[in-house]
């Protein structure tokens, strides 16, 4: 809708404009929301109201913030800063230390949400704490300024998980549970921080195996969502629960959910939710053979992520349609996919060790897939796999022995190391090595050793936790993710720590020491305690 001059007889009419952009932003129909705000320009000038102004780019900036067009956010954050750097130079009074302080409040909420979204994470933090540190002042800025500290630790927590890592955002989602547990005062910035807040809460859950935490916040963020007619917001819901549902095993409540969320989401045109609704449409597919049907919606979400920039994101989707090519055959293309997938990771800055075990087991069981469908050469190609799997299985599971809560450890066992280590099982057994087989068995049913507990660092009590990928290279932190409560000193035997030798025979070699030793030299574990052997022999 265009509008002239003539439309305004007050500024009054224009704040009630910019009031109505912000309610059309929050039901995500932000093409909208521009052309209003762009349309009170001309009469904002005309006025000489730069409050006006300001608000303005505010709001555009926070619009192009959440559909990816950075230059425009990036334009914003350019007009806010050289209007407030022109005030700052003239004799202040009230009104324009109350629009200095306000603006740039905004504009720091722009800036940890601009570098969060690029993983620029430590600027980003800077940013926010900027933010939160800027208190006091303007008691009627009072209740903006704790909604936009709670946006941007949103923004910036959502952006940790996007790139594997959890551990770091726990400490701002608790802070964001802290803003947002109560029922809110129902104004539209309240339930706008609580869909945002719960949906990116419930999908950090997920991610990190707690689904039974997921869901409540999720269905009442959906609730909400609803209420307010924010049909997009709803179908975001609705897409962390297929999310969830999945990940619990049950395909029929992940398919109902994901087809009802994309209509919206595609609507929008949100490309990482695009992505990821094309994502477990191609896992749906591969769930019932339907190979040609996966490849072609995994292709929709790689092309989605990569025109984002993803790479962290194009990484897992290459590794899901080699799983294609391997159901097909054709392992020629399933090894260059993954070795794509390689390079992504090595381009990554914060690429973690447990992502290349995983990376690792994958190529293993790209190797142990050719050697079951070429028995001729079957025998190196196990070897292959076997020096790939093994290792990194180890590796992941001697994440059991940072754990003090016996909880915790069934859950990492259970949810993350459990299936590399079937994997390990798997290739020994079809390459018919007996005696590494034995070893495996040996080696899984000594379990670790106890170990007196260090207290220097102690697990957070985030209850209920199952994670999964969670990528850090102090094996403590995955307590703040993977364990239950806190436990408290009960003794010198309350903590696992990692095997000494194994010796299964007197004239053997100890179990498994090549595999560890690689376990040790390509990820960092320590999988073997500098202590005395064991021997299991009789």
């Amino acid at each position: 809708m265009q509008l002239t001059c003539a439309s305004y007889d007050d500024a009054v009419t224009i704040e009630q404009d910019l009031e109505r952009a912000r309610h059309l932003a929050f039901a995500a129909d932000e093409g909208a929301a521009k052309d209003l705000l762009l349309s009170l320009m001309p009469p904002i000038t005309d006025a000489d109201r730069d409050d006006l102004m300001l608000e303005v780019f505010a709001q555009l900036g926070e619009i192009y913030l959440v559909r990816t067009a950075y230059d425009g956010v990036t334009e914003c954050l350019t007009r806010i800063r050289d209007c407030l750097r022109r005030y700052a130079q003239l004799p202040t009074d009230a009104g324009i230390e109350h629009m200095i302080r306000r603006y740039t409040r905004r504009a720091l909420l722009l800036q940890a949400g601009f570098a969060a979204a690029h993983g620029e994470h430590e600027s980003a933090a800077e940013a926010l704490q900027l933010l939160a540190a800027d208190t006091g002042g303007f008691a009627d800025l009072a209740a903006e300024h704790a909604y936009l500290v709670t946006y941007a630790r949103i923004l910036c927590a959502v952006a940790l998980c996007d790139d594997d890592l959890h551990v770091q955002s726990l400490p701002l989602w608790q802070e964001v549970l802290d803003a947002i547990a109560g029922p809110g005062d129902g104004s539209l910035f309240a339930d706008a921080l609580r869909v945002v807040g719960g949906i990116g809460y419930g999908r950090f859950c997920v991610e990190t195996g707690r689904l039974g935490e997921a869901e409540p916040w999720l269905r009442r963020a959906g609730a909400r969502a609803t209420a307010r007619d924010w049909h997009l917001a709803t179908a975001r819901t609705q897409l962390e629960r297929a999310t969830a549902a999945w990940a619990a095993g049950d395909r029929r409540t992940a398919q109902d959910l994901v087809h009802a969320a994309y209509p919206a989401i595609a609507e929008h045109a949100r490309a990482h939710d695009v992505s990821r609704c094309w994502l477990y449409f191609g896992l749906l597919a591969i769930s019932v053979g339907a190979y040609d049907d996966a490849d072609e919606r995994l292709g929709h979400a790689e092309r989605h992520w990569r025109e984002l920039g993803r790479p962290l994101h194009i990484h897992r989707i290459l590794l899901q349609r080699s799983w294609v090519d391997i159901f097909r055959g054709d392992f020629a293309a399933a090894a260059e996919r993954v070795g794509a997938a390689r390079d992504l990771l090595d381009g990554w800055p914060r690429h973690s060790w447990l992502q290349y075990a995983r990376l690792d087991d994958h190529m293993g069981s790209l190797l142990r897939a050719e050697a079951l469908a070429d028995p001729t050469a079957a025998g190196d190609r196990f070897t292959r796999a076997a020096d790939l799997k093994i290792p990194a299985a180890l590796a992941v599971d001697s994440v059991r022995y940072a754990l003090a809560d016996a909880d915790a450890r069934m859950r990492w066992a259970t949810h993350v190391s459990a299936r590399m280590l079937a994997g390990a099982f798997a290739v020994a057994w079809e390459w018919g090595n007996s005696d590494l087989l034995g070893e495996l068995i040996e080696y899984h049913c000594a379990r670790g050793t106890f170990v007196a507990p260090d207290f220097a660092a102690v697990t957070a009590a985030w209850a209920d936790t199952a994670t999964a990928a969670v990528p850090v290279d102090d094996a403590d932190e995955y307590a703040l993710v993977a364990s239950g409560a806190a436990v408290v000193d009960a003794g010198p035997l309350t903590r696992l720590g990692a095997l000494p030798p194994l010796r299964m025979e007197p004239g053997g070699e100890p179990v498994l020491s090549r595999y560890r030793d690689l376990a040790r030299s390509r990820y960092g574990r320590e999988l073997t305690a500098a202590e005395g052997e064991w021997s299991t022999w009789p």
